[in-house]
């Protein structure tokens, strides 16, 4: 028998949703990258951390589109471990979760400001 991997969770935070929309053109990257992070969110990501101009982004995950466009998220499970995540978008979610914060050009995507918006599960992955 082989190894089961759990398929995480999905979330998106309302720029996300935005931008998703924004970047019609890219959107089969998109999907293709969110795969990907769905089945193993820390295989092709990166950790952020600070940024400049003082921008704190510890907790949270970046992945690359094309060479200049990234999709951040948050790991739920990774972000609770993370004592200094300034981001807490997870309080009463599973472990299993991915939130993804937005996608756009390496200078707008990380520019994310914190914002205390609602987060919006898609529960298809898992259970209520």
């Amino acid at each position: 028998m082989g190894e089961t991997k759990t398929l995480y969770q999905e979330g998106f935070g309302p720029r996300f949703a935005k931008n998703y929309r924004r970047y019609r053109s890219l959107r089969h990257r998109i999907d293709r990258a969110m795969a990907e992070v769905l089945a193993d969110p820390y295989s092709s990501s990166e950790r952020l951390g600070k940024m400049p101009g003082g921008l704190d982004l510890r907790g949270c995950r970046s992945v690359r589109i094309t060479q200049n466009f990234r999709l951040i998220f948050v790991v739920c499970e990774e972000c609770r471990r993370v004592p200094t995540c300034r981001r807490r978008f997870c309080d009463d979610l599973p472990d299993e979760t991915v939130i993804f914060l937005t996608v756009g050009p390496h200078k707008r995507a990380y520019a994310l400001r914190e914002e205390s918006a609602e987060y919006i599960v898609n529960r298809r992955n898992g259970s209520e």
